[in-house]
């Protein structure tokens, strides 16, 4: 939730997407692809209370090199809370909060590396500290290719006229990104945390805090985009495919410990600066529109809204709304 509104239309695919936002979030190698500064924001709220947004500020200080930061929310409100007798001690707010600081350099002119830096802070809302996260140093590191045109029919023999094609029909612009999140500056590469957590009311440490161990899982992120224009209108097929390890050691085979999911996304420009936007963001649908207000020659003021249905079309969130700027 909460990191991008254009990008949550879409089946919440920012990875390979040239203008991200935030991209120090989706992969910072999209940074030094971007032509101006810009500054960005957005919010949600979901059903069950949940928040979410981001602010982000981006932009290339070279010719090959881009520079990023951003701040991403996550939250909850009027949560019914309760003591360990089940009596009701009111409501509590948790809230979570991660700044990334990224950098990404172009090493040829279609290619980019990047890295971004995490701090993440959780506050559940509760006494005493109870479940409060301070974590810092979390890394992502990033890759991000385009192929600015690409016949997919010069890939077949000239004899298989056939399947030329019909393969011409798949020619246009693609490019490529790979994300790896959530590693940490340890031997395992394990972005591990301490989290205050209750000990009880009975017991020799009865009244006393104490910590526990966790970690963020490490994920692998592989994107992709295809833009051609259909019926003289220019669209984007994305599509991401994630697996998350759900162990601390720097890397295990077992299947047991790891979790997979996809997105897709489909974009269209159906008039100047004005965009329709489908997607499913892990079977969850998303519809989502876009809007470009040209404020001067150079500066387009872009206007984004989503929509979220989760829980098999169960659950109806029309609350998404964003804005980005270039200056």
């Amino acid at each position: 939730m909460g990191a991008g509104v254009r990008e949550l239309g879409r089946g919440n695919t920012g990875t390979a997407l040239e203008g991200a936002s935030p991209a120090a979030f989706w992969n910072p190698a999209l940074l030094p692809f971007i032509r101006t500064s810009e500054a960005a924001a957005g919010a949600e709220v979901r059903s069950l209370g949940r928040t979410g947004g981001f602010l982000s500020l981006q932009g290339r200080v070279a010719s090959n090199l881009g520079l990023g930061a951003a701040i991403v929310h996550r939250g909850d409100y009027s949560v019914q809370a309760y003591d360990a007798n089940e009596n009701d001690i009111g409501y509590a707010e948790p809230r979570a909060y991660a700044t990334f600081f990224g950098m990404g350099m172009r090493t040829s002119r279609r290619n980019a590396l990047g890295v971004s830096l995490m701090a993440y802070i959780s506050n559940p809302g509760l006494q005493a500290g109870v479940g409060d996260i301070d974590f810092i140093g979390g890394v992502n590191l990033g890759w991000y290719r385009r192929y600015d045109s690409l016949n997919a029919a010069n890939l077949l023999p000239e004899s298989w006229t056939g399947l030329r094609g019909f393969a011409d029909f798949f020619s246009g612009s693609f490019s490529t990104a790979l994300v790896v999140r959530n590693l940490g500056l340890n031997s395992r590469l394990s972005a591990e945390f301490d989290q205050n957590v209750e000990t009880g009311e009975t017991g020799p440490l009865a009244g006393f805090g104490s910590t526990s161990g966790d970690f963020f899982p490490k994920t692998l992120v592989l994107a992709g985009e295809w833009r051609k224009r259909v019926w003289n209108l220019p669209f984007t097929l994305s599509g991401e495919l994630m697996d998350y390890q759900l162990k601390s050691s720097a890397f295990t085979p077992n299947p047991a410990f790891h979790a997979q999911a996809g997105r897709l996304g489909l974009e269209c420009e159906v008039a100047e600066k004005t965009y329709l936007r489908v997607g499913l963001d892990r079977l969850n649908p998303t519809i989502g529109f876009g809007y470009g207000y040209r404020w001067s020659r150079r500066r387009v003021i872009q206007f984004d809204y989503a929509l979220t249905m989760e829980r098999g079309l169960m659950t109806f969130n029309p609350y998404a709304v964003g804005i980005k700027t270039a200056f």
